[in-house]
């Protein structure tokens, strides 16, 4: 089963609607954790860290470091271990 990876909404008081890719942490196809550090994305006033929403395999990344996305886009799939 697969798992989207999208980027939270931070908060009402943020003044863009959009984030930017800094680096990732896991490469394609690496096993992560739930809980697990996957991308370090910016905002207008704070850096974080999206977190891998089930334990499985990175299956996919859907936007490059650098890149503007939307809150709430799917930035990477993770395929869930059975």
């Amino acid at each position: 089963m697969k798992k989207d990876v999208v980027v939270p909404r931070l908060g009402s008081s943020d003044e863009s609607d959009e984030v930017r890719i800094l680096r990732w942490l896991k490469a394609k196809g690496a096993r992560v954790q739930k809980g697990e550090a996957l991308v370090e994305v910016e905002t207008d006033k704070v850096n974080i860290e999206i977190e891998a929403p089930d334990d499985g395999q990175l299956n996919e990344i859907k936007a490059q470091e650098g890149d503007f996305v939307k809150f709430c886009a799917v930035v990477a799939v993770i395929d869930q271990e059975s």
